[in-house]
């Protein structure tokens, strides 16, 4: 994605691509709903501590229908809808209401007792700013709506109802606002940080994703989960395995030698990579697991590292393709391509060897005998050991058994 998509709108700081902004908004909902709903356990305590503590006692029958029956009842309400399916696309102006109200609740509690608009007052609305700007985790936008908000409401029922004793409007407000404006700032900052660790964990995630898939050409599926779960130094740090029945399969280039004398390296490099690809795509269709090239040697195996009972065929599928995509195939020098294939079945041991250029690896007597089948293989034939055939002879065409001296 482009920087230009990542940047901020001044002041909102939303993100110019829309569909980065909304996924920050979901992971920013996911991050903070605890501290959300922990807010509001906090307001449910508060309105219940100052209802029975908080004031005189002339007023006590009106604190509790204030602070109990609507502050108690309505945080209660909110909290609940906390847990409302949908709730994420309307939680901030949700949350605005509920500051509203808390503001609307206090001067109805004042109003009622006949109070006189004093400071405890304005110290009861910044403790309710307090937790728009600290606690409730709104974007800052909201927050500031909130607030404005929330000032707005007590100036009004200032201006409507007023007492002996009262403070004056402008002292109050000076406080109020300064309060709100540094309330605002923090939060504009708190969600600038957050957006930017979106976008840093963003650009982690992608590079994960990015190792994650060079992993994946290089090692099986579930050997990159072992391997990351691995602890080092342990006894099961090493990641390997015993098989007691897979097919190995080994392909070679015929005349390869003489032909790679008479190329260009880039010639050769390309050739060797446009075939390598396709038998790349041969694996993946039937089912082989490619464990390596070893100059212009192809080795796969079948029945690792998923259990199959079909590894045999498989790889003779994969062998009689192999052998057939080559037809009418030639060399940048005009001859034309040709391999020879052995295949041989039985156990084997299966690994990642080395810390640094690791790579999974499979060894045995299986995988020495499929090697040597392809060695003493002619142009164009697939060689399968004795095991191989007695597996496959019923479904296939295969010649008859003869003597083949490998050597060890």
């Amino acid at each position: 994605m482009s920087s230009s998509a990542s940047r901020f709108h001044l002041p909102s700081l939303r993100f110019a691509d829309a569909g980065l902004e909304r996924r920050f908004q979901e992971q920013y909902f996911r991050d903070n709903v605890g501290y959300v709903r922990s807010a509001h356990v906090i307001a449910i305590g508060a309105w219940a501590f100052f209802a029975l503590f908080g004031g005189p006692a002339q007023g006590h029958e009106s604190r509790l229908i204030i602070n109990l029956a609507a502050g108690v009842g309505l945080t209660s309400f909110s909290l609940a809808l906390t847990f409302a399916r949908g709730y994420a696309r309307w939680w901030h102006w949700e949350i605005v209401g509920l500051l509203v109200v808390g503001s609307i609740l206090a001067e109805v509690h004042r109003m009622l007792t006949r109070h006189p608009a004093d400071w405890s007052g304005v110290v009861a609305l910044m403790l309710i700013l307090a937790f728009a700007y600290a606690l409730l985790r709104l974007l800052h936008p909201y927050a500031a709506l909130g607030g404005a908000l929330a000032i707005a409401c007590y100036n009004v029922t200032r201006v409507l109802v007023q007492s002996p004793g009262d403070v004056g409007l402008v002292e109050p407000d000076i406080y109020l606002l300064a309060f709100a404006v540094i309330g605002t700032a923090a939060t504009f900052a708190l969600e600038r940080f957050a957006r930017l660790v979106f976008l840093r964990e963003r650009d982690v995630d992608r590079e994960r994703e990015r190792a994650d898939a060079l992993l994946r050409n290089i090692l099986p599926e579930a050997i990159i989960h072992r391997l990351k779960a691995r602890v080092p130094g342990t006894v099961d740090a090493s990641v390997a395995d015993a098989w007691p029945d897979v097919t190995v399969l080994f392909a070679d280039l015929v005349g390869f030698t003489e032909q790679a004398a008479h190329m260009k390296p880039n010639q050769l490099v390309v050739s060797l990579e446009d075939l390598f690809a396709r038998w790349d795509g041969l694996a993946d269709r039937f089912g082989l697991e490619k464990i390596k090239t070893i100059g212009d040697a192809y080795m796969a195996a079948a029945g690792l590292p998923k259990v199959r009972p079909d590894h045999v065929e498989a790889a003779a599928e994969m062998a009689l393709a192999m052998r057939d995509g080559l037809s009418g195939v030639s060399w940048p020098t005009g001859a034309p391509m040709s391999v020879r294939i052995g295949i041989a079945c039985g156990p084997v041991v299966a690994g990642v060897i080395g810390q640094r250029k690791f790579a999974y690896d499979v060894w045995g007597d299986t995988v020495n005998t499929a090697s040597r089948l392809e060695s003493t293989a002619t142009a164009g034939s697939i060689q399968v050991s004795a095991a191989v055939y007695e597996r496959l002879r019923v479904k296939y065409l295969l010649s008859g058994p003869y003597l083949v001296d490998l050597r060890g």
